[in-house]
């Protein structure tokens, strides 16, 4: 199992692609960088985990009818994701300074609490609070 330290709060720690075709997305990216992206450990759910080294860095996961109405229009895309203390209080300061809440925290089995959000601008990103470990 590759390696993951829990980052500190602020630190941007982590990278996810999801994509309806993940299959190809994986075969471009081992191809062009030599990824090794193999299934993650920590969940049963198909999930990869991106490898660079030794060093887990991110994930990549199929978007399919599991992301509810519509999941058929949502185009591939990278998602950034920021590690935080509090998830929860995060989410209350993301509010009161002009942010959004696009999905609301959830947990993560194995993983941790997160959620998506805007900031004011309208650019989208990850919170993250990792369980101890």
């Amino acid at each position: 199992m590759a390696e993951f330290n829990t980052p500190k709060h602020g630190e941007v720690c982590w990278r996810e692609l999801t994509s309806q075709n993940i299959e190809k997305a994986k075969s471009f990216y081992q191809e062009l960088l030599g990824w090794n992206i193999e299934q993650s450990r920590l969940t049963n759910m198909p999930y990869s985990e991106i490898q660079v080294g030794n060093k887990a860095v991110g994930g990549m996961m199929k978007i399919d009818q599991n992301w509810g109405e519509g999941w058929e229009k949502i185009p591939p895309h990278w998602m950034t994701y920021i590690a935080v203390e509090n998830c929860d209080e995060t989410i209350a300061k993301i509010k009161e300074n002009g942010g959004g809440v696009c999905v609301p925290p959830f947990d993560a089995p194995n993983v941790g609490r997160m959620s998506v959000v805007n900031d004011p601008g309208g650019a989208t990103f990850s919170v993250i609070q990792f369980v101890s470990r």
